[in-house]
Order: C-alpha cells, then structure tokens, then sequence
C-alpha cells in the first residue's frame, strides 16, 4: 500500500515542533493537530487569546491526509433522513452549518493556496429513483436549490443523481501546512507534536509529568482521548474504506457518491481520478477482499487505467449521521471542556462547521457582551448530549466489549 496522493506530492517544508518541557497556562488548548484543531486555532488566532495546539504525532499528519477531499453539504441523501425523523427545520439548519462551512473554505482558499476548485457534486443511485426524487423534495423544502440528473459521467448505467451545484474539492496537504505556516506567525499560538494526553480533570490535561492548565479544551482527536464520560466508545463506531489514484483514466467533472453504503465514489485531481468503495470495520477481516472488489471495478471501467496509487482512509461514525459538536459530556461534569468527533466520511465540511461552532462558543464564554458575537442557530443539531437509542448504539457496546476480552487475552498470552 502506497502512501495518498497528499502525501506523496506533500513537498512543503515542514517546522519541527518541540513537545512541553514544562507548565502550561493558557486560555485555549487544542487536542489534535489535524485539520480541526488547525481551523479551530486559526479562528482563534485573531481574538488575542493565547492557545496551544498539540498532536501525539505530527502536527498536519492525520487522516485529513488521506481523504478525498470534497467539500459538500451532500452527505449522502441525508435530507430526506432528517426530515423525516428530526423535521424541516433541525434538517434546515443541519444544510445551514454546512453550506456556511463551504463558504468559509472559499474565503480561506484566497489566502491559502490549496487547489479549490468549485464543482458539483452529485449522489447518484443505480436502481432506486425514487430515493432520488424523495431527496429532491426533501431539500426542496429545506430552502436548498437542488436539480435531478438523468445522464451522469458516470461508466455505467444510472437511475439518475441529485445534483448540488456550487460545492467544491481541494487539496488537503496544501490546506493544512499553508493554514500552520501562517499560524507559526502568531506570538499567542504556541505549537507541540509528541504530546499524548494521559488524562483530564477540571480544565487540566496530563502528559507524562507535563500539565497544562487551560480555561477551554478542546478535543478534535480521531477518537476521543478521555473515555469515563462521554460514551464515545459506545457513540461511535469506525470503518475504512479503499481508495485508488489511477492514470490514463476518464477526468470528472464534478464528484459522485453512490447513495448505497460501500458504493463507488469518484472525483478527478489533476490528470488523476480517484476511486473509492467498500466500507468494512477495521477488524472485521474483509479489507484484502474489499481491495479485490475495487480493483475488480477499476479494471471493468476504465480498462487503460494505469494504478498510480492506492490507500484506505478510516473515518468515525455517530448514531444519528450527525457530528457531536459541543460540551464533551455536559457543562456540569466535563466544564470547559468540548469535543468534534463522528464526521460520517465527511470531514472537511464538518470540520469546518465544528471549529466554527467551538471557537465562537469559546470567545463569547471569554469575552461576552464586549464581543459582538456571530449567532450559530444550529448549535443543538450538533449537541453531543442529544438523546440517541438506535440498533447501532448496542453493537458498538457489543464490540467494545469483544475488544477489550481480545485484549486481554492477546496481553496474557504474552
């Protein structure tokens, strides 16, 4: 398996980090150097309050590497979910958050250069036009301008797409190192790599012998780092998904998901058209056999294609098909401290959508009249204290508790 195409066009020079060499007091700490946690310290990088941001690894390293890239707010056929079960307006105000991240992406890629390009995007579905149509009057009655496809660029036979015009795609490495380069020019944002968190209590996060103490923390880890409260490991669940860079194959104009779960994906980058599909648990054995399948399809679509790269990105998952954004646990147990997590395989535009809500959250905290604040009306859609009992909540409670037996059995076979 070969590094993504992020990776292995990456040239920029990268800054070494140092880790905490003592006590840290500061109004802002960031649990998380991908690109989360880099856009939650860029919005606070302007209010004058001091903030660290810290990763276990390498600042701008994580999965935001390996995505596909696509800024939506198309997740899926997600409207016709929402209305039905949350209503018009939580539904309204979901395609609200979203739609506003699109347009910060565009504002940023002015200062930024990271390949944004505007483009449609268009979920499509083989067999099913009536999921289509219902989609269609879903975000119809949301406010959204939304037109049906009969023909796509697809190399195989439709039942249609739902078109969403005026989204768009980027590159995430050239985002991410150009956002922490401007970054590293801010006296009040201090930067650490090879910092794990041990534990947390009262505004205080522990690495090693190093203690940081910060009025707000916020953590925009892959998975959540602090696990007594919360239930995250019983919120969400993971899964990965196969990805290939292939040469010599027919350029997309615009980026296709496929409604049905595990479908084929597709949008171009340059001379390249990347494909993804499959989507299997991590544990579950079926990776080599997802592999097969999708270079299986690869092969009967574009026959002289030429596989120039191929890699898997994992992605976390909530109950509901809506990010936790907010309060880690409550305001009461967990103070101070917040939490982004469970993005659904759309990562960008969430991320985006959580560090706005997060920072704003923060600043009107610290400064509050003084401040003229930006009103986020979508800020309970996203609550990780929403109430949530759905089949998916009792398998994840079943598969934490196979790992934690496998575990224990791998340690005493030792």
């Amino acid at each position: 398996m070969s590094d993504s195409i992020w990776r292995s066009i990456d040239t920029a020079e990268k800054s070494d980090y140092g880790k905490m060499e003592c006590m840290e007091m500061t109004d802002v700490a960031i649990v998380g150097g991908g690109l989360c946690g880099i856009l939650c310290a860029w919005f606070l990088k302007d209010a004058g309050v001091d903030c660290i941001l810290l990763d276990k690894n390498r600042i701008a390293g994580g999965t935001g590497k390996d995505a596909m890239a696509q800024v939506t707010s198309q997740h899926g056929l997600i409207y016709s979910k929402l209305v039905e079960r949350d209503g018009v307006e939580k539904a309204r105000m979901y395609f609200q958050a979203n739609e506003l991240a699109i347009q910060k992406y565009r504002e940023l890629s002015e200062q930024i250069n990271c390949d944004f390009e505007e483009t449609s995007s268009y979920v499509y579905s083989k067999n099913d036009r009536e999921k289509l149509e219902k989609e269609i009057d879903a975000v119809s009655r949301i406010g959204g301008k939304v037109e049906f496809c009969e023909a796509t660029e697809l190399p195989f036979a439709t039942s249609g797409a739902v078109r969403f015009q005026g989204q768009a795609q980027l590159n995430p490495a050239k985002l991410m190192n150009g956002l922490v380069k401007e970054l590293e020019k801010y006296q009040n944002i201090h930067v650490y790599e090879g910092v794990e968190i041990d534990d947390w209590f009262r505004r205080a996060i522990w690495c090693g012998m190093h203690v940081t103490v910060a009025d707000h923390i916020i953590c925009t880890t892959h998975t959540p780092f602090y696990e007594k409260l919360g239930k995250y490991n019983r919120k969400l669940h993971r899964e990965e998904s196969c990805i290939l860079a292939l040469g010599n194959a027919q350029k997309m104009n615009g980026m296709y998901t496929d409604e049905a779960q595990g479908g084929l994906s597709f949008r171009s980058y340059g001379d390249l058209l990347l494909m993804t599909g499959g989507m299997y648990k991590p544990e579950s054995g079926r990776e080599v056999q997802e592999w097969e399948e999708l270079r299986k399809a690869a092969a009967m679509y574009y026959p002289e294609a030429k596989e120039m790269a191929n890699w898997k990105v994992q992605d976390c998952f909530s109950l509901d098909g809506i990010p936790y954004i907010g309060s880690y646990a409550s305001k009461r147990k967990t103070p101070g401290l917040y939490v982004a997590t469970g993005f659904n395989g759309w990562g960008m535009t969430s991320a985006m959508t959580a560090a706005m809500l997060l920072t704003e959250t923060i600043l009107k905290d610290k400064f509050g009249e003084a401040r003229e604040a930006v009103n986020y009306p979508w800020k309970e859609v996203f609550s990780p204290e929403r109430r949530i009992l759905l089949p998916q909540y009792f398998s994840n409670i079943k598969d934490t508790i196979s790992d934690r037996f496998s575990s224990r059995s791998q340690k005493y076979k030792k």
